[in-house]
């Protein structure tokens, strides 16, 4: 049972994410943030801790607007 509450958390995460990137209209703000995801993915997978600029980069690009990213 605890496994399929995790997995629907983990899917509900993955929607989140899908509908937060294709809210984001502009092709170079959505390039940094898959170059972002692949980067914290890359460090998840050698144990490292994520550096804190990626994180500095992913507020850049979304910004304080709620909604669509243009």
């Amino acid at each position: 049972m605890d496994d399929e509450i995790v997995l629907d958390r983990q899917q509900i995460e993955e929607l989140q994410l899908i509908r937060a990137f294709l809210g984001i209209a502009d092709p170079s703000k959505r390039k940094r943030i898959l170059q972002l995801a692949e980067r914290l993915a890359a460090d998840a997978e050698a144990g490292a801790a994520p550096s804190p600029r990626p994180t500095q980069q992913v507020a850049d690009a979304l910004g304080k607007v709620p909604g669509r990213i243009e």
